[in-house]
């Protein structure tokens, strides 16, 4: 698969022209910006659109219809939360430790003309907002996430809790992390192929419930 044009992103993302020339100033920047800070990986340097802007774009027919805030978690280079906002999504926020990456999405942002809220600290830190959904591509394993969305939950009382539905992209160890999840938890989800890679799957969770474990010394 190659993308390398408008009409080769059209077949995969039907975008307007002037989204596709977003992405290009996304593109642009990040190749100046690579060759100082490392932003991508080098093997996925010389396959930007597909392994990066696909992968993150593919997330947008579930999140189009979303009215309230998109909290994307540990964004990166903005992976998928920034190609969410180019995409069309409004009230993204997103939140990276490194400062460094943090001022390359701002300047993506600016370039792009592209609204987003953008939080230069760790998930932990960040104070509560109101979110809807939360996003996150390549930052932990499952339960890790998991622990991440409740810790963030725990910001505010109990009876203002709306637990916001998660969509993450995962790669081949899927299976095992929902497995090792489910030793713990018990999630309403549902997992969907990847447009970029055979292997890697698209996991949409509904809710997530702690389960009242008996005998606590068999899973320590």
């Amino acid at each position: 698969m190659s993308i390398n044009s408008f009409e080769n992103f059209c077949s995969y993302q039907n975008v307007s022209r002037e989204t596709y020339q977003k992405f290009q100033i996304y593109y642009d920047t990040l190749i100046k910006w690579q060759k100082s800070i490392n932003l991508i990986s080098r093997s996925s340097s010389e396959d930007i659109y597909l392994r990066h802007f696909l992968d993150s774009a593919q997330l947008f027919k579930f999140t189009k219809k979303i009215n309230g805030n998109i909290l994307d978690f540990g964004s990166g280079a903005g992976f998928p939360g920034l190609v969410l906002a180019l995409m069309g999504n409004k009230n993204v926020i997103l939140v990276e430790s490194d400062q460094k990456k943090c001022a390359f999405m701002r300047e993506v942002a600016m370039l792009s003309d592209t609204v987003v809220t953008i939080y230069n600290c760790r998930i932990e830190d960040l104070h509560y907002i109101n979110v809807d959904l939360i996003t996150a591509r390549a930052l932990a394993p499952l339960d890790r996430l998991i622990e991440y969305v409740e810790m963030y939950m725990k910001k505010i009382s109990s009876h203002q809790k709306k637990f916001p539905k998660l969509l993450f992209l995962k790669g081949k160890s899927y299976n095992d992390e929902i497995i090792k999840l489910n030793e713990t938890r018990n999630i309403d989800y549902k997992i969907y192929p990847s447009l970029t890679n055979e292997f890697s799957k698209i996991l949409y969770i509904k809710k997530v419930n702690m389960l009242k474990i008996k005998d606590e010394k068999k899973f320590k």
